[in-house]
């Protein structure tokens, strides 16, 4: 029964991928030459149980390398989760955007223990203390701009604790950024860091060192935020922090706009996550000036702990945080646990809420209702003197309904009581009621053709936050052989090699990562915009659209909708001309946006330029 054999190989294929999820990010993200042999012991483990239970397949060497993108970023999410035991289905439903999260590097299960599978899952591969002294060392870093410096201590003697930062900045420099993700402006515009006086501010001073962004020097932090915009479908960043021995503290508790994926990688630190403090707190647009230990003295923290090198943090946006090392002890500090700390923040969902698409979405749909052809009632002027029952100053209570029944029978008594001048007063009252009613309801008309047309706006609002992603976010890190291996960029790609880069009708083509370029409609223009020529460094680069004519939409919208694992050949794309249907695909592959396979000897019985 092929139907039977379809759900038992989508049995097979679900039992891989949850075996896939238990190894270690490095692992998944093939950041090292990956064999069991060279695996560490939670590696080892996995793949060995893995070939008992698979038939002898090698999750290394037989999956990794032909996994899907999507796939690849779903497992790796769930391999931040698993020693939570925890799939990201169920970290969706019950954490995100809601509670804060601790994941032990360890497992603990029952069933584990009974087995004796008990390991340590580690965060290797992405950073450590040595490699950020050579990056020092050897990269130009400019305070504010890449890095910061800052501690969290009492300097006035006054008992209260603030953030005091170490960053040098140019004389009245005006655009110094302290604190954000950085990015491509002018040298001129930051000092540049003496590597020496960083490390004595660490040493000496105590203070903690903030890379703003981390991935624009480590491959492998590119890698794990690049496949993470997979999983989220949002921007992904990182920020990592490098803090000294015996109880130091680099920044004063805070909450953040971001949804936080704190990676302890070596060390150990002291955490304490607090609850919003109100509901206006929760899920904030913006992060929130330092906190006090005085505003946070009678709050209780919501988790107290100390990561360890493999643990994971997650905290949603708004909730409060502070973090130090652990004391210093008189005994050399074992190099995983104690003595300095190092962990890698990667956020996401910064400026990515329900608000953010409207911002966007209902200006345009006000302008379009003012210039409607077939309405002039939001060009109609307002009400003559509507200012003088309208406002705050004008509210009055519209009726005896919300008083009490007491003083309702008193108002009725004194009603039956009451003088011509009394009489006059009421009437004056019910003709303001009955004119503020009258402009609310003429207010709530026109709101709601906006509305309404701000309804049948909504894909173009959504083509313009995805737009914006696209100008925000990561380029693709294309880190396997596979990947690569069907791309412009590749020495390797055998069809290139065959057909010397040229698209031909027979060709198969398909986009080289979901969701790197999007297709929009403007003057009269088919705009492709996408992020293969995006910097690492947030808005380093300006997008660069492709345009082309209306009429090559169709052919444009296959090419960007076919994904791994699927192929589609030119010849097959919707176009009237042949040699259109090349030049497109010529062009995206050219740009570095399509994949490219040649599966059949080149049909060269078209040539185009």
């Amino acid at each position: 029964n092929d139907d039977d054999d379809d759900d038992d190989d989508d049995d097979i294929d679900q039992v891989v991928q949850d075996m896939v999820s238990m190894l270690s990010p490095s692992t998944i993200l093939m950041l090292k030459n990956n064999n069991a042999a060279d695996a560490d012991p939670h590696d080892a483990t996995i793949l060995n149980m893995a070939k008992e239970q698979l038939s002898g397949i090698d999750l290394c060497q037989d999956v990794l390398p032909d996994m899907s993108s999507k796939i690849r970023a779903t497992c790796l999410l769930n391999s931040l989760l698993s020693p939570a035991q925890l799939t990201s289905e169920e970290f969706y439903k019950s954490y995100w955007e809601k509670q804060p999260l601790v994941i032990p590097a360890s497992s603990s299960s029952n069933e584990q223990a009974e087995e004796g599978t008990i390991t340590h899952r580690h965060l290797h591969g992405f950073l450590s203390l040595r490699s950020i002294q050579t990056l020092l060392d050897k990269e130009p870093m400019c305070y504010g701009r890449d890095l910061n410096v800052t501690r969290y201590e009492d300097t006035t003697g006054d008992g209260t604790k603030r953030r005091i930062t170490l960053d040098l900045v140019k004389d009245n420099d005006t655009n110094h950024n302290d604190g954000g993700d950085g990015g491509d402006d002018d040298d001129d515009n930051f000092v540049l860091c003496d590597s020496k006086d960083v490390w004595s501010n660490y040493h000496d001073m105590g203070a903690t060192i903030r890379l703003l962004c981390p991935h624009k020097h480590v491959d492998s932090v590119h890698a794990l935020l690049s496949t993470l915009e997979l999983e989220f479908g949002c921007m992904v960043g990182a920020n990592a922090y490098l803090t000294p021995p015996g109880e130091s503290q680099g920044f004063a508790p805070h909450y953040d706009d971001i949804e936080a994926f704190v990676l302890q990688l070596e060390g150990s630190k002291h955490w304490k996550v607090y609850a919003p403090l109100s509901k206006g707190e929760t899920l904030p647009r913006q992060s929130s000036t330092d906190y006090t230990e005085e505003q946070l003295k009678d709050v209780e923290p919501t988790v107290d702990v100390v990561l360890k090198p493999g643990d994971i943090l997650y905290m949603p946006r708004g909730w409060i945080h502070q973090a130090m090392t652990l004391p210093s002890s008189s005994s050399p500090p074992k190099q995983e646990e104690e003595g300095h700390s190092l962990h890698l923040t990667v956020s996401a969902m910064q400026n990515w809420a329900w608000s953010d698409l409207l911002e966007l979405l209902l200006p345009e749909a006000l302008e379009a209702t003012c210039q409607s052809t077939t309405s002039t009632s939001l060009r109609q002027g307002l009400p003559r003197n509507f200012l003088e029952y309208m406002g705050a100053i004008h509210e009055t209570t519209s009726s005896n309904e919300d008083l009490p029944e007491g003083l309702k029978q008193a108002a009725e008594a004194h009603g039956d009581e009451e003088d011509e001048e009394d009489k006059e007063e009421r009437h004056a009252k019910q003709r303001k009621l009955q004119q503020q009613e009258q402009f609310r309801e003429e207010a709530k008309k026109r709101i709601m053709r906006v509305c309404k047309e701000a309804m049948s706006m909504i894909d173009a609002g959504c083509d313009q936050i995805g737009k914006r992603f696209l100008s925000d976010r990561l380029p693709p890190a294309l880190f396997t052989k596979n990947e690569l291996s069907f791309t412009s960029e590749s020495k390797d790609n055998a069809a290139a090699l065959a057909t010397g880069g040229k698209v031909w009708p027979n060709t198969m083509c398909r986009l080289v990562r979901p969701g790197i370029a999007r297709l929009a409609l403007e003057d009269n223009k088919a705009v492709l915009y996408h992020c293969v020529d995006n910097s690492r460094v947030y808005h380093g680069n300006p997008l660069s659209p492709m345009e082309f004519e209306l009429d090559d939409a169709p052919a444009l919208e296959m090419l960007l909708t076919t994904v791994e694992p699927h192929w589609i050949a030119v010849q097959d794309l919707i176009h009237d001309d042949i040699e259109d249907k090349m030049d497109i695909a010529q062009s995206l592959y050219d740009e570095g946006i399509l994949a490219i396979v040649q599966m059949e000897t080149p049909d060269r019985s078209v040539q185009t330029g």
